[in-house]
Formats: C-alpha cells, structure tokens, sequence
C-alpha cells in the first residue's frame, strides 16, 4: 500500500531482507509480538496484517527520527493504555485478556503511525494508485476509518484504541512543544517551553546594501540543499547511534523544521 522504495529492482530479496533484519531487529520483533497478541485474541487475518504493517511503515519512520527508544515507548505505553479501556466491556477475566491483547496490538500499531505523522506531517510517500501523499492525510484516513468501525459489529472495542491513538499524537506533541519527552520523563519535565530559538530584537535598515539578496543561482541552490541534506543525514545517524536525547537544541530544530518543510 505504501511505496517508498521498491526493494525488488535489481536486488537480491534475501539479502534486502537480511539486511532490513539486522538494521530493524526492534521493528521485527515488535511486527513478531503483535502478530501472536493478534493470533492469540482471533483477530482476522486482514486486521494481523494491516497492524503489523503499521509497525512497519510508521515505526519505521519515527525510528528515523527520533530512534528506537521512542518506537519502544510508544508501543508499550500505547499499547497498554488501548488494553486498560478492555475491562469496560468485560466483566470476566478470560474476556479481558482474550480481547485486551489484541486491543494492546491494535492500539500500538496505529500510535506508532499517528506519532510518525505528527512529526513529520508533511512527509510524502508514494502510493501506489495516489502517487505522493503527505503522511497526515494517510494516518487521517486511516485512524477516521478505524473509528468508523465502531458502529460496526462489536465495533465498540474500537474505543480501545482511542488510548493510543491520543498517546501517540500528544506525546510527540510535547516534544515539539519542548515539554516533557516520555522516553525520560523526568529529564525533560523541567524542560524550557517554546520553540529553541528566540526571534532577536535587533532591528534591520530595510534601505542597507547588506539587506538586498540576490538571487541564487542553480549551482548555489543545488550545493545549498546538498549541504542541508548531508546535515540532517549527519543527525540521523547520531540518532541511531546515541539516541534522540543526545541531540543539541540546534540539532533538533533543524530536525522538526526538516520535517515540517517536507
């Protein structure tokens, strides 16, 4: 459904995959853990592989970006907080942990998707009958469409899945925010609100020479984005290896306004 990338032209499919393994254990085995949550509660085989594929495609993405820690965090306390909204439909113990289960699987998946799209809104991927969509739009329709089953035949365990779909969206909410990071919450619970950097009140001479730019040439834009691409490439590998926390206040503005630049 979504293509990024086509992993199939000119490459060898078990080294693609290998690969993927190795780079994304902590992706497969939450796909893994989702797929036995899901075969435990009896969820159709539609639903299995569209949550897992969640994992995949928005964990993915938020690995990218913010590293694994907050793919971890995301899954876990989303996925709970889907499965504590079970006891309201059931009042014995098999029944809760029959569908709470799948309620943990659904509600992670689609968290890791809304938090993915909530930091980069204005990300675009390629589908395949639609051509390139912003993220934001993709996780709308899907998140309006899995809430439109409630109405649908026992539909009503959909509610569960309000819990991680409003942790996803505000947890990364509060990041951007500059607000407490839920990977550490106490770290960032004294964290200086606002965005990072602060407009100066130095005033300009609209009339200097200094204050006229001329246009930049193809040459000075091409070698402008390249530098600006290597930058962020340069922060995404910091990411992977040392976590988003270590990144500087000047790192992560560059970060948020990358994504929300597209």
């Amino acid at each position: 459904m979504f293509n990024t990338n086509n992993p199939y032209n000119n490459v060898d499919i078990k080294a693609y995959y290998r690969n993927f393994y190795y780079q994304n254990k902590l992706l497969v085995y939450l796909m893994i853990a989702s797929l036995v949550m899901q075969v435990i509660a009896k969820s159709g085989f539609f639903d299995i592989v569209y949550y897992i594929y969640l994992i995949y495609f928005g964990g993915f993405i938020l690995k990218q970006y913010l590293g694994e820690q907050k793919v971890l965090t995301t899954y876990i306390i989303s996925g709970a907080l889907g499965f504590i909204f079970v006891p309201l439909f059931f009042n014995n113990l098999s029944g809760m942990l029959f569908y709470g289960l799948g309620a943990f699987a659904a509600s992670a998946s689609l968290a890791l998707l809304v938090a993915a799209a909530t930091y980069v809104p204005n990300m675009e991927v390629q589908l395949m009958l639609f051509g390139r969509v912003k993220i934001k739009w993709i996780a709308l329709v899907l998140i309006g469409m899995d809430l439109m089953s409630i109405f649908s035949h026992a539909g009503h365990l959909r509610i569960t899945h309000l819990g991680g779909i409003a942790y996803g969206f505000f947890s990364i909410l509060m990041i951007k925010q500059g607000g407490i990071n839920f990977d550490n919450p106490f770290k960032g619970m004294f964290a200086r609100k606002g965005p990072y950097y602060k407009k100066s009140n130095q005033s300009y001479n609209t009339n200097s020479s200094t204050s006229t730019k001329r246009a930049e040439s193809d040459e000075e834009y091409n070698t402008r984005k390249n530098n600006e691409q290597a930058e962020i490439d340069r922060i995404l590998e910091k990411i992977k290896k040392k976590g988003y926390a270590h990144l500087t206040a000047e790192e992560k503005q560059k970060l948020f306004d990358k994504g929300n630049n597209g």
